[in-house]
């Protein structure tokens, strides 16, 4: 009996080392994105020079639209995982990118 829950609980730790791993990297891909865009020098002020009123409205602009869009109906739950999984993923790979540079270069 003990060898069967030997061969079971490889795959869990496994599968919780890479749950801890993901969530840690889009932890750090959310973070990284908003300091990159909220930065002295980020994409909003690159975006629209100092004028940071109109960047922060932009943004407003893109996060209400995309709550709306998400919100009308005739999207099965199925296609609404499918997109939070791209969105988790996509944080994920920002996150390893920011990581790596960091490493390489020493700052975001």
């Amino acid at each position: 009996m003990d060898h069967a829950k030997s061969k079971v609980e490889a795959p869990l730790v496994a599968q919780t080392l890479f749950g801890l791993a993901n969530s840690g990297l889009v932890l750090v891909g959310i973070s990284g994105s908003i300091y990159k865009l909220v930065a002295p020098e980020g994409w909003v002020v690159q975006a629209y020079g100092q004028s940071l009123g109109l960047g922060a409205a932009l943004v407003a602009a893109l996060l209400g639209a995309a709550a709306l869009v998400w919100a009308l109906p005739g999207w099965t739950p199925g296609q609404r995982a499918r997109i939070a999984d791209v969105v988790v993923y996509g944080f994920a790979a920002a996150g390893l990118l920011y990581l790596g540079k960091l490493l390489l270069s020493g700052s975001f």
